[in-house]
């Protein structure tokens, strides 16, 4: 998979792709998670540079479901 951008360009074999979708899948589930695994508000504000818990739980899954349709 590629990943374009007029600033950047990444590329990755599939094997990344498939961990890359899984940590997003897994950073998705942690920022969801009501329990003691639960991301901290200050850890989301890091990650999410701007975007609210919500907003990047759906951008992290949206992300890792579109890694895993590329195989």
């Amino acid at each position: 998979m590629s990943v374009i951008d007029p600033a950047v360009s990444v590329r990755l074999s599939a094997s990344e792709a498939r961990r890359l979708a899984g940590m997003l899948a897994e950073t998705a589930h942690l920022l969801e998670d009501a329990g003691p695994e639960r991301l901290t508000d200050g850890q989301v504000a890091v990650l999410g540079q701007g975007a609210d818990r919500a907003e990047l739980a759906g951008w992290t899954r949206a992300l890792a479901a579109e890694l895993r349709a590329q195989r």
